[in-house]
């Protein structure tokens, strides 16, 4: 097992941890917002041991304070390129909660400290980099700069901004997982090739400056002036682009006002034996050690003993973005790859018998498929019904966690697997056997679900199913418990304040909570996501259709819909007697009253 104490093992921090290797130079400096954590959820751990296994040598600038240009110099210039990313999560999320409020602690952070990273971090450190070797090209990349890459709605600034490359003044934008993108740069600047050349890799972006022009046949997005003044434009640019966020469609271009960029279409998915090799890689599973000090990355915890079985999502929901950052085809790891990793892990001193989680993004669509000849233009293959060619075989899926059943050992085994990922409760209905084994084997007292809503028409809106659907997935939850002879419970998950969610609707999921005796703690108020359809809703003030939608946008009706959630709560209780009480719901005040009033007496 590697020494943590030997930072040698991490990917080089300081010049001193590049003389150990030998180094006078490295080819690529990575720059990142969050503390640098060796661990494959982190994404610029992921880049930089792939990059490292293409042969580069690959350095970590972490959490550079922006403020001086010289922690940019400190490293040296990078021989081909500066890789610039905020972080795991979009910036703004990170430092800001729905309604605006500045989040208290960053979990990416040291300790969780705050103030470690500025407010636009892409933005920011690029400007640091340019000042300190002008003439190393910058390439961005990570989440926010996927989900940025076009004209976008800023929630805490409240307006539409230009693309993250433009304000940031940087040569290229790879979005996506990006390891193709990012590879194919290393390889062409490596052979000399000018950044300004790089003009047809799928998985980029860049802009139309001096004697690079946009495709003949490029389709042309609405501008950032256009959507500013004609708030439908929004959506129309919205469905517009998802036709073509595809591998192998045409590219787009748009007008900043100032500057044009030109978006590439999406790069091919890696491969399963691609992804093996990806997470082969000598990653150590832990924060380097600098950080030890300081009360280590509080966001490793969750996933530090977990493993990903696959990339993408077919589920389309409305506030997701997924489909543009991973992709909405499915790659899956293979069954050995897997084990391995698990045993990789088991045989840390460090683990307690317990793999957290076997999932992706959808932890039930490891393992299918679509069966068509070329990837098509629906956003989503379950919504409003099954595609025709998705292929939902689950038998390798059953196969896989058979695997982990025996991987675990016998009923004295002191070795746990769980399912923490979400689980498509409409996909699970599919597979009563699926079911079983998951309710059997993998659930730790609690399975997390998202049903979202109780009313179908913000379902809809949404692209979930029918309430129905989850009705009967509990119910054959519930069956699958007894025959485990297990008493595990449901943890769903709303969402308030959702475009086209009117108070009333708000009011009759809290009658049906309330009437379930339900007291959910897994709430997330609406919070408009760049490049997602409920965030076009939320601009626009309509749906795809051209339909007017009421908007939950004002703080007081946020606050009040969130508190509908979380009607237990005895701090909610003023703000929501007075809207009951002049809203004709007489009868569910009371239902709160003796709720709150019970609260008080235990206390």
């Amino acid at each position: 097992m590697v020494d943590l104490n030997d930072a040698k093992q991490f990917l080089p921090t300081t010049r001193e941890e590049m003389r150990r290797r030998g180094w006078d130079q490295a080819d690529v400096i990575l720059v990142t917002g969050d503390a640098y954590v060796d661990h494959p959820s982190f994404g610029v751990a992921l880049i930089g041991r792939w990059l490292e296994k293409l042969g580069y040598r690959v350095a970590i600038l972490a959490q550079p304070d922006w403020r001086s240009v010289e922690p940019f110099r400190s490293l040296g210039a990078p021989r081909l390129f500066w890789g610039i990313t905020s972080g795991c999560i979009d910036s703004r999320l990170n430092d800001y909660a729905s309604m605006g409020n500045r989040r208290q602690a960053d979990v990416y952070s040291p300790g969780g400290a705050t103030g470690l990273r500025p407010a636009r971090p892409l933005l920011a450190y690029a400007a640091r980099a340019r000042e300190a070797y002008p003439q190393v090209p910058i390439v961005l990349g990570g989440l926010e700069a996927s989900l940025r890459r076009l004209v976008h709605y800023d929630y805490i600034s409240d307006k539409m901004m230009r693309s993250v490359l433009v304000d940031a003044k940087a040569d290229l934008l790879v979005f996506g997982m990006g390891e193709l993108a990012t590879a194919e740069i290393a390889r062409r600047l490596d052979r000399g090739e000018s950044v300004d050349a790089m003009t047809d890799i799928p998985g980029t972006a860049y802009k139309v400056v001096r004697n690079v022009t946009a495709p003949a046949d490029a389709v042309r997005l609405s501008s950032l002036t256009q959507q500013t003044e004609d708030k439908p434009q929004v959506m129309t640019a919205y469905e517009q682009y998802q036709q073509f966020a595809r591998p192998g469609c045409r590219p787009v271009v748009q007008d900043q006002d100032p500057g044009t960029i030109v978006v590439m279409p999406p790069a091919r998915p890696l491969t399963g034996e691609e992804l093996d090799a990806l997470y082969d890689l000598p990653f150590l599973r832990q924060w380097h050690p600098r950080y030890t000090s300081e009360g280590g990355i509080a966001a490793l915890e969750p996933v530090a003993s977990s493993i990903t079985t696959h990339r993408g999502c077919y589920g389309g929901c409305s506030f997701c973005s997924i489909y543009f950052h991973q992709g909405k085809e499915i790659t899956s790891r293979s069954i050995p790859s897997l084990l391995a990793e698990a045993d990789r892990i088991a045989a840390d001193p460090r683990f307690r018998g317990t793999i957290s989680d076997i999932g992706g993004p959808t932890a039930n669509m490891y393992g299918t498929s679509c069966g068509a000849d070329e990837p098509c233009s629906r956003i989503s293959c379950v919504y409003p019904s099954l595609c025709t060619n998705l292929n939902l075989d689950f038998g390798p899926l059953l196969e896989m966690m058979e695997a982990f059943v025996r991987w675990k050992g016998g009923p004295k085994s002191r070795r746990h697997v769980y399912v923490a990922s979400g689980v498509r409760h409409d996909l699970a209905l599919q597979s009563p056997e699926y079911l079983d084994m998951l309710v059997k084997h993998f659930v730790g007292g609690h399975l997390k679900v998202a049903p979202e809503h109780y009313c179908d028409s913000v379902l809809r809106l949404m692209g979930k199913p029918s309430f129905d659907s989850f009705r009967e997935f509990e119910s054959r939850f519930d069956e699958a418990c007894r025959k485990a002879g297990r008493e595990y419970y449901l943890v769903p998950y709303f969402i308030s304040s959702h475009p086209g969610c009117t108070l009333e609707d708000a009011v009759k999921l809290t009658e049906y909570l309330v009437s379930r005796n339900w007291q959910p703690r897994q709430i997330q108020d609406f919070v408009p996501v760049p490049l997602t359809r409920s965030t076009a809703m939320y601009v626009s003030g309509q749906d795809a259709k051209g339909r007017k939608l009421h908007i939950p946008s004002g703080r007081h009706e946020k606050r009040l819909q969130a508190a509908l959630l979380q009607y237990y709560r005895g701090d909610n209780a003023k703000l929501l007697a007075e809207y009951l009480r002049t809203s004709d719901h007489a009868g569910l005040l009371k239902d709160m009253q003796r709720i709150w009033s019970a609260k008080r007496r235990r206390r």
